[in-house]
């Protein structure tokens, strides 16, 4: 298995298909990566803002759901896929890994399938390194990016 601190050290954009909580994105966010989401028929980029959107067109938004969570969580569609993804951080079943690979990861020039715990695949990991990825698992990609932020 690959290093994940180094990997997500050298990372800039991150696609997330699917996701525990909203705490996932907002913490890639706050710790400076490009996040991007995908969902069967669309690609919304993530951002954290101050005030709620007054525009609703294309955009989904959470507002925060804790006293520690800061500014509405908003995701604009786009009108194409994200180009040069580093890291697609997966939080779904196994049965979808390879058409994930196939439609997302590869296409976006993706260098890393990441499985969100507490998923595990060993049909993951065969798919990553015949397609040339490095591959991540059990461990949560925000909280190595947290580790990371701090220096350690």
């Amino acid at each position: 298995m690959s290093d994940p601190k180094q990997i997500l050290a050298s990372a800039k954009r991150i696609l997330l298909v699917d996701w525990p909580n909203t705490s996932l994105p907002r913490t890639l966010i706050g710790n400076g990566y490009s996040v991007f989401c995908a969902s069967p028929n669309k690609y919304t980029e993530a951002s954290v803002v101050a005030d709620r959107p007054s525009d609703s067109d294309g955009v989904d938004i959470f507002p925060p759901k804790s006293e520690t969570e800061t500014g509405y969580l908003v995701f604009r569609r786009l009108d194409s896929p994200p180009t040069n993804i580093d890291i697609v951080n997966v939080f779904r079943p196994e049965n979808e890994l390879a058409g994930i690979v196939e439609r997302q990861i590869l296409p976006l020039g993706g260098k890393v399938l990441w499985l969100h715990p507490p998923n595990t695949s060993a049909i993951a990991a065969d798919l990553a390194k015949a397609n040339g990825l490095d591959f991540i698992e059990g461990i949560n990609i925000a909280d190595v990016s947290d580790h990371l932020g701090q220096g350690q």
